[in-house]
């Protein structure tokens, strides 16, 4: 039984992932760490703040998501859904 308000833990991560936006582009990334809620990944290109996208990776599958933050070679996402990452 989660207060709202706490963070899930997130984990530490070095995963290759791939970034497709809302127009089916498709941009490999690396993502640096996730949680339940979302992530923080390494990118080449400068994402859009905003946009809804799908993370799409090896081990765990698909994730639709959105960019809530980016800043150069990096940004962080926030899963629509929480992810179940077992």
């Amino acid at each position: 039984n989660t207060d709202f308000g706490e963070r899930p833990p997130r984990v530490a991560a070095m995963h290759d992932a791939l970034l497709i936006d809302s127009d089916g582009g498709q941009l490999p990334v690396v993502i640096t760490d996730i949680s339940a809620r979302g992530f923080r990944l390494r990118t080449s290109e400068t994402l859009m703040i905003g946009e809804k996208v799908t993370l799409r990776t090896e081990k765990y599958g698909d994730f639709a998501a959105q960019i809530r933050w980016a800043l150069g070679h990096q940004a962080g996402g926030a899963f629509l859904e929480p992810a179940k990452l077992a």
